[in-house]
């Protein structure tokens, strides 16, 4: 063995790492170049795609006219449970319950009931069959007040009761 002189490069070794940077650089223009064209591809499908929308003929704006408006505004009115809640607080109302006023929001559906009865046991029982009709919910006692009258032990008793109808 010679210690002394510097031994050779190995010529294989050299060789093979070349080969190998020059398929590495290979492998990566060759990708570049696939996902260049996949891009291009894929902007001609858009385009032709947008081309196809483009060409379609759309459909004409639709307006509403005041007469199908007012048609739609009565369906939505004739939607509401007018005549069953009325029948409900009706059938409920019975002697010596007296209805005094009845006002009615139909845009939240809302019924408030004032009217007269003669002793608070009476008041509660009213509430209660009003509370047990299936179309209305909600109910509640929101005031009364003690109505004195001319003779004595004939007072009456005024009260507020809310209430909703129930949409089906």
């Amino acid at each position: 063995m010679n210690f002394l002189q510097r031994p050779s490069p190995p010529v294989l070794g050299i060789c093979l790492l070349a080969a190998g940077l020059v398929a590495l650089g290979s492998a990566w223009g060759l990708n570049q170049r696939w996902a260049a064209e996949a891009a291009e591809a894929q902007r001609t499908e858009q385009l032709a795609l947008a081309t196809r929308e483009a060409s379609r003929p759309r459909p004409a704006p639709t307006t509403i006219t005041p007469m199908q408006r007012r048609e739609l505004q009565a369906q939505v009115e004739l939607r509401r449970p007018w005549l069953a809640a009325l029948r409900a607080i009706e059938s409920a109302t019975r002697d010596p319950v007296f209805l005094l006023a009845l006002a009615i929001e139909p845009a939240t559906g809302a019924i408030r009931v004032d009217a007269e009865a003669s002793s608070f046991d009476q008041v509660l029982a009213y509430v209660e069959r009003v509370s047990e009709a299936d179309v209305l919910t909600g109910t509640a006692l929101i005031a009364h007040e003690s109505v004195p009258a001319p003779a004595p032990g004939q007072g009456s008793i005024r009260f507020s009761v809310s209430t909703r109808w129930a949409m089906p």
